[in-house]
């Protein structure tokens, strides 16, 4: 009885996480940057392949940053939510680089930097 009870327990707290959302990441110009690699907390992204690259990833804030040399240096927080998609653009034109959110928190420029799905 108490090994049933057991596995009922591990088995429910299997499904207690946060679950998974999506980001989906384009740069534009869509060519591959060589200067710049971007970053997904302290994870390096591969280039991305035609602009674009959709990562599955747990629910929360991340941090998306970028470095030409040395440390990355934050663009955006992205917030994932549990089986929706967050949109970010990073602008390569800009200097400094920036993300360009769908939607957003807020409308003043800090809180731009912050990108819900």
């Amino acid at each position: 009885m108490a090994a049933v009870l057991l596995v009922g327990l591990v088995i429910t707290g299997c499904r207690l996480d946060g679950g998974t959302g999506y980001v989906e990441i384009r740069t534009v110009p869509v060519g591959p940057s060589t200067q710049a690699t971007l970053y997904l907390d302290s994870e390096k992204l591969e280039p991305l392949k035609k602009g674009t690259a959709v990562l599955r990833q747990s629910v929360g804030t991340h941090k998306l940053g970028i470095a030409s040399s040395g440390e990355p240096r934050l663009l955006c927080e992205v917030v994932i939510e549990k089986d929706r998609i967050t949109t970010v653009t990073v602008s390569l034109f800009e200097r400094p680089p920036r993300c360009q959110c769908r939607s957003s928190t807020g409308t003043d420029a800090a809180s731009n930097r912050r990108c819900t799905g």
